[in-house]
């Protein structure tokens, strides 16, 4: 049962290998809430403790899945064109929402050596 005082953590890319990982130490922890973010959520429910609808191509739909989180966990592709496009236009869009406070990016890039 999900205490309703536990903080929320979306995450983008749960249901890749990373953000998957993610959800799943959050979840292990039993600290936080945990929604994650997919383009598909009906084949994802049982994923985390909220699967929302979110696509990174459809900025509108980033509102919604970030509302009421206190983090959001995102990973991107540096590879892919338009990464750093996206990265920031997601960032500008989670710091829109009034409640979410923490914001984590991590990137192959910007992994230590």
């Amino acid at each position: 049962m999900l205490s309703n005082n536990k903080k929320l953590i979306a995450v983008i890319g749960a249901t890749g290998q990373q953000g998957g990982a993610v959800v799943r130490a959050l979840q292990a922890d039993s600290q936080f809430k945990v929604r994650g973010l997919s383009r598909n959520p009906d084949k994802h429910r049982e994923l985390a403790d909220q699967v929302v609808n979110c696509d990174l191509n459809r900025p509108q739909t980033l509102n919604s899945a970030f509302e009421g989180a206190h983090g959001v966990f995102l990973v991107t592709n540096f590879w892919e064109k338009g990464a750093d496009k996206l990265k920031q236009e997601v960032c500008a869009q989670s710091q829109r929402v009034e409640t979410v406070y923490n914001s984590h990016h991590l990137s192959v890039a910007s992994a230590p050596l």
